[in-house]
């Protein structure tokens, strides 16, 4: 029996040489700490491969580690606390097999400095010693996924350091494990400051979910497919804080208001249409954009050039590009036609052209919302772009205000009339006016927005509206086949997804529910999917559409799922769009 111990011994022994011989042939050009390259003469430096694998009394140390390491006695055995324990600060002794040889670093040395550096933690943790691509064993550098390294060398992530203090997210014990209780990944705490769980979306499940794949792709400057709602997991109404600075809420409650519901997301403009993801973003400055700098495009991060601040700027296209090099046709905003709805029939004025023009040579908006007008007027001085609660993206105050407050909402307080001049819509085929709160001194604390020209009044202009929105999406919701409203299903239930909306206008109108679009799926857990398809000719009304589906049996238990429906209105069946609106409903997976 001990001749046939030793002998597998001795094949185990011969084996690792070999592997250390391949390993070697790759690495022997660097040299890692200490001076030790990646060759067999190197690992004898720390190993001697006649010695027990297992320590027993009298046997030696643990994986061959020699007892003396540069003339230092070494004990890296089973009845270290913890067992083999490779850098113990705490010993008067300083033997572990690491900080025996630690002269010039900075922490763990054979003196006894630095070992306040995550005392007790398995040093190959963050040091690698075998490893796929190994240079030089025991290399200084950090081994972690995409969103480990977005985390700490990212400009567009919070920038936690180059020599970072892996507890500000880990359990300071053991790396696997979060937070200051060593909770799981998916029961931890540890996100949820920066990630808002507790907005529209819930960002915190969504960076846990997608942690280990990652959310760019590799040129950084793209989200992946099934990442479109990232930005959401902080810029919604939620609480979200990164370095300091509240991230504003552009998602809205995305149910009412928000970039997918009144914003361009509606319209499919994905965020990296018009923003540089791979640029510095949590910089912990709220207003990255100033006058004084002039850095609009580099401040918010663009793909295309503003004219901002635009003091004696030009009217023409170029003074808007991010506007209108690929989306909108200059024409229906500036032209003679009146293919715009911003302008009134009494007087006969055209008031987007009107606006930009007659600002251009003085400072009439305060562009980066300091208390003082500074430039003349631009597109995003009215416009939320990213949605808001008012009609047509008018600005409503959410993101100008200081972020985590409402102190400049209402902002514009812009709203539409029907043709009684008092009842108020929200359908631009309904309205007859449009009405706004001027400047002045009505509340010289909401509303900064027009105060620079206009005074405290109500200021309308009538007109007929060009083109015909006609649908409106009321709700979205989930029933079981009886009726009951139910937000959670089983693996295998049945489930009947609902959608109401309304139709306005003088015609029928062919109304799609698009499969693309429209469909149930996995917010988390497995992929999967189900259409929510339906086509119908449909006049004036209030309408409910239906459809019975079955949760697929590759759901997972305990994760999370959406509801979308798009509702289109084209003039007539491969006719032309005349209006769209969505909205969607989160239920989950019954676990």
């Amino acid at each position: 029996m001990a001749r046939a111990l030793r002998s597998k011994r001795l094949l185990l022994v011969l084996l690792l040489m070999s592997i250390l011989v391949t390993l070697g042939s790759s690495t022997a050009s660097g040299l890692g700490h200490y001076g030790i390259s990646g060759s067999v003469a190197g690992c004898n430096e720390c190993h001697d491969f006649a010695n027990g694998f297992y320590d027993a009394p009298g046997s030696g140390n643990l994986r061959w580690v020699r007892s003396t390491i540069s003339s230092r006695s070494v004990v890296f055995t089973n009845l270290d606390s913890p067992p083999g324990t490779l850098a113990d600060g705490d010993d008067q002794n300083l033997d572990g097999p690491c900080e025996v040889c630690h002269t010039g670093t900075s922490y763990h040395t054979n003196s006894g400095d630095g070992t306040d550096h995550f005392d007790g933690t398995n040093c190959v943790t963050c040091h690698p010693h075998f490893t796929d691509n190994t240079v030089n064993y025991f290399e200084p550098r950090f081994v972690g996924t995409q969103s480990h390294l977005t985390h700490f060398s990212d400009p567009k992530g919070p920038l936690l350091g180059e020599d970072p203090d892996c507890r500000v997210c880990h359990y300071p014990y053991d790396f696997s494990r979060f937070g200051a209780s060593g909770s799981s990944l998916q029961d931890t705490d540890v996100c949820d400051g920066c990630h808002s769980r507790n907005g529209a979306f819930d960002g915190s499940a969504e960076a846990k979910a997608k942690w280990e794949d990652g959310i760019y792709e590799s040129n950084g400057s793209a989200l992946k497919a099934g990442n479109e709602n990232w930005c959401a997991t902080c810029h919604d109404d939620g609480s979200s804080v990164v370095n300091g600075v509240s991230a504003p809420n552009v998602m809205g409650d995305n149910a009412n208001w928000g970039y997918n519901v009144s914003g361009h997301g509606f319209f499919g403009v994905k965020c990296e249409d018009c923003h540089d993801l791979a640029v510095s973003h949590t910089d912990g400055d709220p207003r990255s954009y100033s006058v004084l700098s002039s850095n609009y495009r580099a401040g918010y991060r663009l793909d295309g050039d503003m004219t901002i601040p635009r003091v004696g700027g030009s009217l023409s296209a170029t003074s808007f590009r991010l506007c209108f090099d690929n989306c909108h046709i200059y024409s229906n905003v500036f032209g003679a036609d009146n293919t715009t709805n911003f302008r009134d029939i009494n007087s006969g004025l055209q008031y987007h052209k009107l606006h930009l023009d007659s600002t251009a040579g003085f400072a009439t908006w305060d562009s980066d919302w300091d208390g003082a007008a500074d430039t003349g007027l631009s597109c995003p001085a009215c416009h939320n772009l990213h949605g808001s609660p008012s009609p047509v993206m008018l600005r409503h105050g959410e993101v100008i205000s200081t972020p985590g407050t409402a102190d400049k909402v209402p902002a514009l307080d812009f709203r539409w009339y029907k043709q009684d001049g008092v009842t108020q819509t929200t359908l631009l085929a309904q309205s007859r006016y449009g009405a706004l709160q001027g400047g002045g001194t009505v509340d010289p604390i909401n509303n900064y927005v027009c105060k620079f020209c206009h005074s405290a009044e109500e200021i309308r202009y009538y007109r007929v509206p060009t083109g015909t929105p006609a649908v409106k999406v009321i709700s979205v919701w989930t029933t079981d086949l009886s009726g009951i409203v139910k937000n959670s299903f089983s693996v295998g239930a049945d489930v009947r997804f609902h959608v109401s909306f309304e139709i306005s206008g003088p015609d029928a109108y062919y109304v799609q529910s698009p499969s693309n679009k429209s469909k149930a799926f996995n917010t988390s857990g497995a992929d999967w999917e189900r259409a929510l398809w339906k086509t119908d000719t449909l006049s004036q009304g209030s309408y409910v559409w239906t459809w019975d589906k079955t949760i697929p049996s590759g759901a997972t238990p305990g994760s999370g799922a959406k509801a979308k429906v798009l509702i289109k209105i084209f003039d007539a069946q491969g006719g032309n769009l005349i209006d769209r609106q969505s909205k969607s409903h989160a239920f989950s997976i019954a676990p």
